[in-house]
């Protein structure tokens, strides 16, 4: 009974100790990863199981939901990660966006095409909710756009800025003069403050001496 006890306890933590380090792996990774590169970092000591065995010590993880199984892209082989789809379609839309901000129109199209068929709107809508993304107003007739950043009014200021100094250029305002007076605008200290409203003006009293006299009423 012993022996049998001491084999069993000498077999179990072989495939768990096994499982941890494929936990750690794929906890380290920044993105799901194929059943060969996670065989590929595992610890030395368990670099003797076949693709087969860590296949099957895969799938019984994913089966317990304890890993997830992601489709193939980029290569013809299944990938596992320790995080949900809707975590990986996060984390690829900041990818995307590293570059700039995008309309969600070309944004979309940068997206594995798994990951567009995942819900990926609603993926985006819920990281703009946790300010993970930020949304772009519209500028002109360009379409608003979504970036890692929030929005910087002076992309705006500068367009709306720039038609009204073409406007005024039109009144015969120099460019020198129309800069000068913004300055002197932004510089001015109630810049932004409402005019306080003209105090209610209070009924003086007539003295009574020059109250007008009744005069009689001529029948």
């Amino acid at each position: 009974m012993t022996e049998k006890t001491d084999r069993i306890s000498g077999e179990l933590p072989a495939e768990d100790n096994l499982v941890t380090a494929v936990h750690r792996i794929l906890h380290a990774s920044p993105q799901p990863l194929t059943l060969a590169k996670i065989h590929s970092l595992l610890p030395t000591a368990y670099r003797s199981v076949t693709l087969m065995e860590l296949s099957e010590i895969l799938g019984r993880q994913v089966a317990a939901h304890v890993l997830c199984q992601y489709p193939k892209y980029r290569s013809a082989h299944d990938r596992y990660w320790d995080r949900t789809m809707a975590v990986h379609v996060g984390d690829l839309l900041r990818s995307v966006l590293q570059q700039g901000p995008l309309p969600w129109s070309m944004l979309r199209r940068r997206l594995p095409i798994y990951a567009q068929a995942a819900q990926a709107e609603a993926v985006l809508k819920e990281q703009l909710s946790q300010s993970l993304l930020f949304r772009y107003p519209r500028m002109g007739r360009n379409a608003e756009r979504y970036g890692l950043e929030p929005c910087d009014p002076k992309e705006y200021l500068r367009r709306e800025l720039e038609r009204v100094f073409q406007r005024l250029g039109h009144l015969g305002f120099s460019q020198a003069q129309l800069k000068a007076g913004a300055l002197e605008l932004l510089h001015d200290e109630e810049w932004g403050v409402p005019a306080e409203a003209p105090a209610p003006s209070q009924t003086s009293e007539i003295p009574s001496e020059q109250l007008p006299i009744d005069q009689p009423t001529i029948r």
